[in-house]
């Protein structure tokens, strides 16, 4: 039960992060509220891993990589420990 809930949280969550990714393409500008909403939700995850890559005249950020790694791992953790 408490298991399904974390990992529930941490599918929304995932699911935040895409979004607030979709959201720094739709909205770069950032006037939207419900895309900032969402970064205020999901950036002080995401600032944890904050690289931001240059590839020529393109600033690449990869903390969302790195963030859906993160959870991912979370999850499988717990799984294993819950499941021993």
């Amino acid at each position: 039960m408490i298991l399904n809930i974390i990992f529930r949280i941490i599918r929304i969550y995932s699911t935040l992060i895409l979004v607030s990714i979709l959201g720094s393409w739709l909205d770069p500008m950032r006037v939207s509220p419900i895309f900032n909403a969402v970064r205020k939700v999901t950036d002080p995850f995401l600032n944890l891993f904050r690289i931001i890559i240059p590839i020529g005249n393109l600033r690449l950020d990869i903390s969302p990589i790195i963030a859906f790694m993160v959870l991912n791992l979370i999850t499988r953790i717990i799984s294993e420990i819950a499941y021993l």
